[in-house]
């Protein structure tokens, strides 16, 4: 916390980023060179991105298999507290045996699955999927969609429009699965009406209580470059952030009884991706990014109460309860000789242990 030159306070916090990249995508490479800059020191609003979570795109586009791919990455942030690691997935072409052998060699060492239906070009109704959500709900982990909604200029949903991320396509598939947390990253995507299919989506699952839904806000609002002098200035509006938070708040619903449901929304960035990448200024534009999320909740008449409360969960504590690494990896399958030996080795203990109680019975007789 700190007070500025005219008696303003100003509270400043940890940011857990739940969204971030390496890898190849559209030409675009993306480094960890370039994510380092976010977690080496603190922003220029003094908070501290303490940690980043991190998916191999090159995964996701097939341009590496599961196994290698991923082996790659955690070896490239290895012994690195800032950062955590999704296991990316590519139920296309790949198969649940890689992510099965990479969370028995690399146990705790994953934060959860990843998937990206857009870049693949397969809906979530596909049956691979179901593989990787059966391990996932069978261990709990959780599972980040990309998931986005076409819209046009006016943010309208094309009727015509096939998009595979759908927040409805992502929502009937985690129904199935409802041990596995399923995070829809960027709400949607898109904008207007793409938000605000994921946010429907999103309380639709909590009235029903038929999955156990999340979402991430990376991209959602981002809007137009910051307008004014960064960091004072005019901020960007954050309307479907705000719609989101008092949504699964069930402020100004008079039938919600379900309770505070915000913590389901985490941050994320995308980072280094587009603005966030070498030809931008990324840590003026992380740093507003972040500053126009604050500024939207400390402004709004019914946040503005436990804004500080709702920021605070919102960058960090709702992440920490999220993924919180206490999944175990599933049990090796015993080697057959194993099994074996186990049970040769049960019988001569029940042998023995019937021929001791044979010759204790018979002394007993002889002394009768």
């Amino acid at each position: 916390m700190k007070v500025n030159g005219i008696n303003e306070t100003v509270f400043y916090g940890k940011i857990i980023d739940t969204h971030a990249h390496i890898g190849t995508l559209n030409g675009h490479e993306y480094k960890k060179e370039q994510l380092d800059v976010f977690v080496k020191s603190k922003l220029p609003n003094d908070d501290i991105v303490e940690k980043m979570y991190v998916s191999n795109i090159d995964v996701l586009t097939s341009a590496e298999n599961e196994f290698d791919g991923n082996k790659k990455t955690l070896e490239l942030f290895k012994n690195n507290e800032k950062y955590e690691i999704f296991a990316s997935c590519s139920p296309k072409d790949g198969s649940i045996d890689n992510i099965k052998k990479l969370y028995e060699k690399y146990p705790d060492k994953f934060i959860g699955l990843k998937f990206h239906p857009s870049i693949q070009n397969l809906s979530p109704s596909d049956k691979r999927y179901e593989p990787y959500m059966e391990f996932a709900d069978k261990n709990k982990i959780p599972c980040l969609f990309h998931s986005a909604v076409s819209v046009d200029e006016q943010g309208k949903i094309s009727k015509t429009s096939v998009e595979v991320s759908d927040p409805r396509s992502i929502y009937k598939l985690a129904r199935k699965y409802k041990n596995a947390p399923v995070v829809m990253a960027h709400l949607g995507a898109g904008w207007n009406e793409s938000h605000d299919r994921a946010i429907d989506v999103l309380t639709e699952s909590i009235k029903k209580g038929d999955a156990n839904l999340y979402a991430d806000i990376s991209w959602v609002d981002i809007g137009l470059p910051h307008n004014g002098n960064f960091p004072a200035g005019e901020h960007r509006d954050k309307e479907h952030i705000i719609k989101a938070i008092k949504k699964l708040k069930g402020i100004g619903d008079k039938d919600w009884k379900y309770g505070d449901q915000s913590f389901r929304l985490v941050f994320g960035s995308d980072a280094p991706i587009d603005r966030f990448s070498d030809k931008n200024d990324r840590i003026k534009e992380y740093t507003a990014f972040v500053d126009d999320i604050k500024y939207a909740i400390r402004n709004d008449k019914d946040l503005k109460p436990e804004a500080e409360k709702i920021i605070d969960d919102l960058f960090s504590k709702n992440a920490e309860k999220l993924y919180n690494k206490t999944n175990k990896p599933p049990a090796r399958t015993p080697h057959p000789n194993k099994n074996k030996w186990g049970w040769i080795s049960l019988g001569l203990f029940l042998l023995a242990g019937g021929i001791l109680l044979y010759y204790k019975k018979r002394s007993e007789g002889k002394k009768s």
